[in-house]
């Protein structure tokens, strides 16, 4: 069966339940009219999930819709399920759209992919778990789980990656009653509890995400010596008929059930799935791990679950979801922190790739080195201003060092680092042309991320661009903690926080910064003389990037310009469809919201000024005052609300798309 949900779950009054079981002492009981768990709007927390996974996934969260409105708080919840499905499968699915968006085996049953449901919502959470009858073994979780979290943060990087930790079956299971069970199959409860809880922690490290545990719940619930679910030592299954079942009193798990086989009655065994009782605590799990609140005292309780037993439950569940380690305990508002620096001022940086990373290496042939002590090739640049109000966001230059540039993103609030990266290859590969439409978009690729996209260039991960600003933001928050570098790093530094990115360049720097952002979703793309790639299509691939996100602007002398390599560059990039060409020369901000944006500004018909004149420096023209005459043009690229789009237009005809032909044509 295949399965998907988006559920909903509001703000308003929660039923008052009347639970009147006395407690047992050590358990608390749900609280009445009057809970204290009933908040105003101004305390409402808003969590937006997305799960991955099968029918344990609608176990564990089949009544956290109704928890979350008892509490007070808002869902938003949607769920990718396939009945039984494993991580390789899910995997599977996500590699398949990564290869051919036309693949219907990649779609779920409403038609989306994995990509395009993290692109539907700014998800906070994205859970994955493993199919429960494999969870013991940490092999079948590899290299599936780290396939599926690699997408996810590509596609959702604002997102915390949480893995659901699953159940045991329970313990008289037909698993559990083997004579000799197969090499590497638990053999008892316990036995399996065991395994799936140590692959569960080893993959939730690997992945340096966060765990749901659910699994723990169980175990805990089904021990205890008052309220765990026994077995009975007597039980003889033929003495039962329809509808008789045996004593399954405080079990989690389904059970024992009659099924009709062909119109008749027979006793089945299911020890998998969990009931009521079993769904309701997964619900609790699940609402303390999001929410970082108790469930205890939860005026929600299913009409058919004794009270007294959900009071234990949900005490169960808070000892769970506050054991620590891995254990997410509530989802944490995304803010830009304020400056506290004693001495506010602004500072400026810098540090050899070399020597704040023992693993970067040199790349001679194509002119990637270190450079020396007296004339260093791999400097890298760093500055922020703590007198000016930080908007929570940094830009990462990929082109040489541009003091006046990173001056006036500092003046906007924008933290800035410049990094040393392969950019020298150009001229040196893909020669004399490109071996097809996207062959210099791999390489663009390769030298942004250190992957393995190109058969050209053999970069390893800690010489992509990617990795040298992570090991730079690294140093920088020792160095120079008054800059609050660390909120654009995942909380153990093992990510860069993407969603706070503003990838940017000149010329080649702008398409490599491109290329990057088709890949790898970021906040923004400011494409300064760029992109170029006439020669290219990777600009019409799909994009883990909105194409309202992206900025280009350019002089009309510019080469690139007047040999329609940008126009086409930035209609491939779908930027036609927010606003119409602008020149800035005649039009005041914001520009009728537009994204793309050229001047014909004085340049003494220069073409090689004309390239440069868009960036801050020598060559960019000035006003009678002495002032940057694109000083509004570039405070517009770097923060304009990316929401405010303006009217779409229709490609240019007069634009040209062709500019070569290939033999073969693949990404």
């Amino acid at each position: 069966m295949n399965l998907e949900k988006t559920t909903y779950a509001m703000f308003r009054s929660p039923l008052l339940l009347c639970l009147v079981a006395s407690i047992t002492a050590g358990v608390c009981q749900p609280s009445l009219a009057g809970s204290t768990n009933i908040q105003d709007q101004e305390s409402q927390q808003h969590v937006r999930i997305l799960t991955v996974g099968n029918s344990f996934t609608h176990n564990a969260t089949r009544y956290l819709d109704e928890i979350v409105e008892a509490a007070g708080h808002k869902l938003t919840h949607k769920m990718l399920s396939i009945g039984g499905s494993s991580l390789e499968q899910h995997a599977g699915k996500a590699t398949a759209f990564e290869k051919d968006r036309n693949d219907k085996s990649a779609l779920y049953s409403r038609g989306e992919s994995l990509q395009q449901a993290l692109q539907s919502e700014p998800w906070d959470i994205v859970t994955i778990q493993q199919v429960s009858f494999k969870s013991h073994d940490v092999t079948t979780y590899r290299p599936h789980a780290q396939q599926l979290a690699d997408i996810i943060h590509r596609y959702a990087p604002q997102a915390r990656l949480l893995v659901h930790q699953t159940w045991a079956y329970r313990s008289d299971d037909p698993r559990f009653r083997k004579a000799k069970p197969r090499a590497g199959e638990p053999a008892t409860q316990k036995e399996m509890y065991d395994g799936l809880s140590e692959a569960y922690r080893t993959i939730t490290a690997e992945l340096s995400a966060g765990r749901i545990p659910v699994g723990d719940a169980f175990w805990k619930a089904d021990n205890d010596p008052k309220w765990g679910y026994r077995v009975s030592d007597k039980l003889n299954l033929k003495e039962f008929q329809h509808p008789q079942l045996p004593d399954q009193k405080h079990s989690l798990h389904v059970g024992y059930r009659w099924n009709n086989r062909d119109g008749k009655q027979q006793l089945g065994m299911d020890g998998h799935h969990a009931n009521l009782a079993g769904e309701y605590l997964g619900a609790c799990v699940w609402f303390e791990c999001l929410f970082g609140e108790s469930p205890v005292g939860n005026t929600f309780v299913p009409e058919k679950l004794d009270a007294e037993f959900a009071a234990h439950l949900q005490t169960v569940a808070h000892q769970a979801a506050v054991q620590g380690g891995d254990v997410i305990h509530g989802v944490v508002a995304d803010q830009s922190p304020a400056f506290d620096d004693p001495e506010p001022q602004r500072y400026q940086l810098r540090a050899r790739a070399s020597e704040i990373d023992s693993r970067a290496k040199e790349y001679p042939e194509i002119g990637f080195v270190f450079g020396s002590d007296k004339k260093p090739a791999d400097m890298e640049y760093a500055a922020v201003d703590t007198r000016v109000a930080p908007q929570g966001k940094l830009a990462i230059w990929l082109m040489g060092h541009n003091a006046g540039l990173f001056e006036r993103l500092n003046g906007y609030g924008i933290h800035a680092i410049g990094v040393s990266y392969a950019r020298g290859w150009f001229g040196k590969l893909a020669q004399p042309q490109p071996a097809d439409a996207y062959a210099r978009g791999r390489i663009r690729l390769e030298a942004a991320t250190g992957l393995d996209f190109s058969d050209e260039l053999d970069l390893l991960p800690p010489d992509g661009a990617a990795e040298r600003a992570r090991q730079l933001l690294i140093w920088l928050c020792k160095e120079n903690p008054q800059g609050k570098w660390d909120q654009f790093l995942t909380d153990n530094q093992s990510r860069l926080r993407w969603d706070k990115i503003i990838v940017t360049g000149a010329s080649h720097g702008s398409t490599t910064a491109a290329r990057f952002a088709k890949h790898q979703r970021v906040d923004r793309v400011v494409m300064l003389c760029g992109p170029r790639d006439q020669d290219q299509d990777w600009q019409g691939l799909p994009s883990a990037t909105p194409a309202n996100r992206f900025f280009g602007f350019t002089h009309v002398l510019d080469g690139g310009w007047t040999g329609d390599h940008y126009c086409r560059s930035w209609e491939l990039l779908g930027l036609h469809a927010f606003g119409p060409i602008v020149n800035v020369d005649d039009t005041q901000p914001p520009y009728q919201n537009s994204r793309r944006l050229i001047t014909a500004a004085d340049v003494d018909g220069d073409a090689r000024r004309a390239h440069s004149s868009v960036t801050p420096g020598g060559s960019s023209p000035k006003n009678g005052d002495g002032e940057m005459l694109f000083d509004p043009v570039w405070e517009y690229l770097y923060t304009h609300d990316v929401a405010a789009v303006g009217e779409p237009t229709e490609e240019d005809s007069d634009c040209q798309r062709v500019h070569v032909r290939y033999d073969t044509a693949a990404p």
